[in-house]
């Protein structure tokens, strides 16, 4: 049997034996308990349990004489019949899932009981704020709580939609090297930072200064990223540095949607 075939018989509720048995029916004719057990090689206690499994599912018919004689209904009416009992069974599956997890979300949908979820990993945070982007329909503010480098700065926020007004607030050096589409879109604010740093000058960096800056004031750091969609739901990345590089697999995140918090991030950003 193709292997293609086999997966859609097993999609429809038969076991792999099942299947093999139905196959042979089908295309062999019909046959007895013991014809089906040395050609599809199982013993006879099996076969016996696979034919029967069979006939309660619908898929073929026996004669009453001894040896039983069993035939295959034919794919059209067999598989029809398991599709439209997977049918009832999915839909009676929905209807008490909806009776009685519904109650938990208001009539838009949104969850009554609100909470705060941790999203692990840069690939996993990245993912996440795509996800939050897409349903975002009028503005992203955000605030860096430190020293960020310009790759992971691009990274996170050209996942942003373009057509989502984006406004950045940077407690640290300038981006050097933004992204071209996301520099024609962004509105960044820097409040007064030089005058604050005494090891090395950063009024006109490059990215050479910035970069020799960074490894040698705050090589190893922890800096934060409050980002508030829509002034509905947040996220709060945490990214550790060693050596100014990102420990990707430690960034972390907290996807918040609690009215309260959501109230304070607000005040803050």
């Amino acid at each position: 049997m193709e292997k293609q075939l086999l997966n859609a018989i097993l999609s429809l509720g038969l076991t792999h034996k099942e299947a093999e048995a139905y196959h042979a029916l089908v295309t062999k004719g019909v046959m007895t308990a013991e014809d089906i057990s040395k050609l599809i090689n199982v013993q006879h206690p099996i076969v016996y349990r696979t034919l029967q499994g069979l006939n309660n599912k619908g898929w073929i018919d026996s004669t009453t004489q001894r040896p039983k004689i069993y035939r295959a209904k034919s794919p059209k009416t067999a598989a029809g019949n398991a599709g439209k009992s997977q049918v009832k069974v999915i839909e009676r599956s929905m209807e008490f899932i909806d009776q009685m997890l519904s109650p938990q979300y208001d009539e838009k949908q949104e969850m009554l009981r609100q909470e705060i979820w941790t999203v692990r990993g840069q690939e996993n945070v990245v993912r996440k704020i795509k996800e939050m982007g897409a349903r975002t329909k009028f503005e992203v503010f955000s605030k860096v709580t430190g020293p960020i480098d310009d790759n992971t700065f691009n990274e996170i926020f050209t996942t942003i939609p373009p057509a989502v007004s984006l406004t950045v607030q940077i407690m640290g050096p300038p981006i050097i090297g933004i992204d071209r589409n996301l520099e024609k879109r962004i509105l960044i604010h820097r409040p007064y930072f030089e005058g604050k740093c005494r090891m090395l000058p950063m009024e006109y960096p490059d990215a050479n200064t910035k970069e020799e800056f960074l490894k040698k004031v705050h090589g190893s750091r922890f800096i934060s990223i409050h980002l508030l969609f829509d002034e509905k739901e947040a996220l709060l990345i945490n990214i550790p540095y060693r050596d100014n590089i990102v420990i990707k697999e430690k960034v972390w995140a907290n996807w918040i949607i609690d009215s309260d918090y959501i109230d304070i991030i607000k005040t803050g950003v």
